[in-house]
């Protein structure tokens, strides 16, 4: 069963992901950059991760009528990498990269790809639920908080320029583990975020799940 109360991620906000990488699962903002230089000893590879997911995305819209979910299918690729495929019904949307790195105050970076790095990633903060379902929330910018004191934090960082947007906000340079291990960590930079919006891979045979992140 999806989770309840959550509406559905629908099919056009996911292939304006797979087309954009901007990954809108909702109408909010999101924190986009050039691809990252990310290493496989970088990188986290959870339990249990891989396996057939329900989507759902997050909050919950009670104008929104659609009752329908997506299947998600997760697939490990090697290099500690995943691919994602969403599927609704029989029409099975282009995949997208996921590479997850832990932060220094122990939380999970996830971060999004087009199997063409070149066309730019997207950031989230991964956390596992209970019945070993996984929580994407959206990295986004607090539109009060865009102002020289972040962008001087995005610089410090190894950012080369930032673009400010409604529709979502863009880093540009090729940021390193470290540059992002430091960036989430510089109070400048965190004070400025809200993760209000996301989705959820609920699993279809749920079972909990110890040292996730181990």
């Amino acid at each position: 069963m999806p989770f309840k109360g959550v509406r559905p991620v629908k099919s056009s906000a996911l292939r304006a992901v797979i087309l954009s990488l901007v990954l809108v699962f909702g109408p909010t903002a999101c924190l986009s950059s050039d691809a990252p230089n990310l290493a496989a000893e970088d990188l986290i590879e959870p339990t249990d991760f891989a396996g057939a997911y329900f989507a759902s995305a997050f909050p919950y819209d009670p104008s929104d009528n659609e009752t329908g979910t997506l299947d998600a299918q997760v697939e490990a690729i090697g290099e500690r990498s995943y691919r994602i495929t969403f599927v609704e019904g029989e029409r099975k949307d282009a995949p997208v990269l996921l590479r997850m790195l832990k932060l220094n105050d122990g939380r999970l970076l996830g971060v999004f790809t087009d199997p063409d790095p070149a066309k730019g990633a997207l950031y989230t903060i991964v956390s596992q639920a209970s019945n070993g379902g996984w929580v994407f929330r959206n990295v986004e910018f607090n539109p009060e908080r865009r102002d020289r004191t972040l962008r001087d934090a995005l610089t410090r960082h190894g950012a080369s320029a930032v673009d400010f947007d409604d529709a979502h906000d863009e880093i540009k340079g090729s940021l390193t583990a470290a540059n992002l291990r430091a960036l989430f960590s510089d109070p400048d930079f965190a004070g400025a975020l809200t993760m209000e919006h996301g989705f959820r891979l609920s699993p279809k045979t749920p079972a909990v799940t110890t040292n996730a992140l181990d």
